[in-house]
């Protein structure tokens, strides 16, 4: 369910880290606490706790503040794995590093470009092409977003994933019609992601 009232999907992605949460808590005293190898837990997290908080991840329209909270939980969560208490003092890149796990924002934008490829390479017959296709062209000038409606759409969201590429959508719409292009361009906005 989105929230159209405050942007985008900003009511399910709280909803899914709520549940998320309640995952990891679960598993507290039985997994993260216990004396269990390290990879056998951070297998565990990519598996179990990644996949509830992502479900539905590439149909969701985020803002910096959502894919921030989204980072937050992710880090948080391996902190616990690692069982670094509050009192050291160890970066987020450290903690990165030691667990090998990508930040949950870069998995949002990979996944998210990669059904804009597919839906730009599907069938021109089929209806969710022809709807993204007229939704990229020019809008009549006479359109007007009905009231009560976010500002910041799925599209939006594409066009920030590859702003940093330096094209729009038509351009981004025309090389996902490539596959091997488009996965370049998608690593790409992954790595512009991580430097920001």
């Amino acid at each position: 369910m989105h929230d159209y009232s405050s942007g985008g999907s900003r009511g399910e992605v709280l909803r899914r880290i709520g549940i998320a949460q309640s995952c990891m808590n679960m598993l507290k005293r039985r997994i993260w606490k216990s004396s269990i190898r390290l990879e056998t837990k951070l297998r565990l997290y990519q598996t179990y706790i990644v996949l509830v908080l992502m479900y539905g991840c590439e149909t969701w329209a985020t803002t910096k503040y959502l894919l921030s909270r989204l980072d937050t939980f992710d880090t948080l969560a391996l902190r616990k794995i690692l069982k670094i208490p509050y009192t050291r003092h160890v970066s987020n890149a450290e903690v990165r590093r030691t667990t090998g796990c990508s930040p949950f924002s870069h998995l949002v934008t990979n996944r998210r470009l990669r059904l804009f490829g597919h839906v730009a390479r599907s069938s021109s017959r089929e209806d969710h092409h022809r709807i993204l296709a007229a939704a990229i062209r020019q809008v009549p000038l006479d359109w007007k977003r009905s009231v009560g409606r976010s500002s910041h759409t799925w599209l939006r969201a594409i066009e920030a994933d590859t702003g940093y590429l330096n094209f729009g959508l038509v351009t981004a719409w025309r090389k996902a019609t490539t596959r091997d292009e488009w996965r370049h361009i998608m690593n790409t906005a992954t790595l512009q992601w991580s430097t920001l």
